[in-house]
């Protein structure tokens, strides 16, 4: 009986494990590739008002994201927000690129 019990945790480490590879492999498909540039680096970017990241981040690094069609918003408490809309394609990358304008006094 206690070699039936490692053998058991063994089997579902193993399922578990092989699961985790077949989901990655699975978020892989429809992916394509966000670039932000904008010239406030603090700004947050939303998709279909979802924060994704700072512009900072997806300057340096581009997100990966499903393909589909999305609301984009760009926004800094200091500034005017920047929207506009996307086609993501699969395998392409949907850049956006934005100029804030400072909020008036």
């Amino acid at each position: 009986m206690r070699i039936v019990e490692p053998m058991k945790a063994l089997a579902i480490s193993v399922v578990v494990i092989l699961m985790s590879f077949s989901c990655a492999t699975m978020k892989s498909e429809g992916a394509a590739t966000l670039h932000v540039d904008c010239n406030v680096p603090d700004a947050a970017v939303l998709l279909d008002d979802a924060l994704v990241g700072r512009v900072a981040e997806l300057t340096k690094k581009d997100k990966v994201i499903r393909a589909g069609f999305y609301r984009v918003e760009i926004r800094h408490p200091q500034y005017h927000s920047y929207f506009t809309e996307i086609t993501a394609v699969e395998g392409g990358v949907a850049a956006v690129k934005a100029e804030l304008h400072p909020l008036l006094d």
